[in-house]
């Protein structure tokens, strides 16, 4: 089975680009939508084995929002991302004012913005992988859940363990209001949307 490990430095780099593309897509939206202008640096990408994902959580008990999209059609998966609860209520204060808070119990309105600012992430990543790779990716709605890092890494981390070993993950630094954030995408494929993606890489 193709791994994201059998890359070459080149499909290496290729995923680099991929990642400013998407970052680049990303940005406009993201600006228009949190009403002030967003930075979003150069991401930072990189591949692990799905038993090291737990050291991407400062803390396993660590409360974050993880926004989940699915992918349909030439390549199937799903992107996760996550925020930490800093990043969450200051995307929440940003839009709708400042006010107390508890993440565990989101109004509505609150929870569209957050699956937006998800949807829009993971969106740009998929358009951009779409685009160049000229494969048919279709998203679904996204989903919103809050909890701890790793119950909300362990449902799809356990899904794909059993059908590959790598993990795609690309890390963002936003800076918003003169505060810096990190949102972090985990891009979990099928094995046969791996497969297709490197033989395009290749191609």
């Amino acid at each position: 089975m193709d791994q994201y490990s059998n890359l070459d430095e080149l499909s290496r780099d290729f995923l680099k680009e991929l990642g400013n593309i998407g970052t680049g897509n990303a940005v406009t939206a993201l600006s228009q939508m949190l009403l002030e202008p967003v930075d979003i640096e150069v991401p930072e990408l990189q591949i692990m084995k799905y038993q090291d994902c737990c050291s991407l959580l400062r803390s396993a008990e660590e409360l974050m929002t993880g926004i989940m999209v699915g992918v349909n059609g030439d390549v199937k998966g799903v992107f996760l991302f996550l925020l930490d609860e800093t990043f969450t209520m200051a995307v929440l204060d940003n839009v709708l004012g400042a006010e107390e808070r508890n993440l565990l119990s989101l109004n509505e309105m609150e929870r569209s913005l957050i699956c937006e600012m998800g949807n829009i992430m993971c969106g740009s990543y998929i358009g951009a992988l779409s685009a160049v790779l000229d494969l048919k990716m279709d998203v679904t709605v996204p989903a919103l859940s809050v909890d701890m890092g790793l119950a909300l890494l362990s449902a799809p981390v356990t899904h794909y363990l059993r059908l590959s070993e790598d993990i795609l993950v690309i890390d963002n630094l936003f800076r918003l209001g003169g505060k810096a954030f990190t949102g972090r995408i985990l891009f979990l494929p099928e094995p046969e949307a791996l497969e297709r993606m490197l033989r395009r890489l290749g191609e």
